[in-house]
């Protein structure tokens, strides 16, 4: 069994956070291609094999999983879906296409690609507060099991499979304000 064979629910869901929301396959020449060029630009640090088979990403209004993921967790969607929503907010609002360059930009190069892109940062904190407000609101979670995705996500996103856009530090840290911050906004809001 595959996420595929319920596909449909999976994209209403997402679809919840930006009608565009297209969920595909991650399998063909592009994403091959894809996989190549971050191991290149990540010096090892995304392996290809692994890119195809252990990562979601999103590009524009394109969500893409690997097929043999058997579900998809809910929480990834929204996380994915408010990517998404982040590509159509720097294109005016119009659509994720639209918005898609100037999101790749500020998501790669800006202000420097290894180390002070903080954008890449910003973009993935903001996806995960998404992500931690759904499972709190919806999604029945303990604060403590946000926290603990927090440190965990925020510890890989400030190394190699993000491409270090931030110091270490600074991300754990940022991680860490912000999902206290969000723990405490979702429990005044209830």
């Amino acid at each position: 069994m595959s996420w595929v064979d319920d596909r449909e629910r999976y994209q209403a869901l997402a679809r919840r956070f930006d009608p565009a929301v297209r969920l595909v396959v991650k399998e063909g020449w592009f994403w091959a291609a894809l996989a190549w060029i971050l191991c290149i630009v990540t010096f090892g640090g995304i392996r290809p094999r692994s890119f195809l088979r252990d990562y979601a990403t999103t590009i524009g209004p394109i969500q893409a999983y690997p097929r043999a993921w058997a579900s998809l967790d809910t929480r990834l969607l929204v996380h994915e879906a408010r990517h998404v929503r982040q590509c159509r907010a720097c294109g005016a609002m119009i659509h994720p296409w639209v918005g898609l360059p100037i999101y790749f930009l500020l998501y790669i190069l800006l202000p420097i690609p290894l180390g002070l892109a903080w954008f890449r940062y910003w973009f993935e904190l903001d996806a995960d507060r998404a992500s931690w407000r759904w499972w709190l609101t919806e999604g029945g979670a303990a604060a403590e099991q946000v926290r603990l995705r927090a440190q965990t996500f925020g510890g890989k996103v400030g190394g190699s499979s993000y491409g270090w856009p931030w110091p270490r530090g600074w991300v754990a840290q940022g991680f860490s304000r912000a999902v206290e911050t969000t723990i405490e906004e979702v429990r005044r809001a209830a």
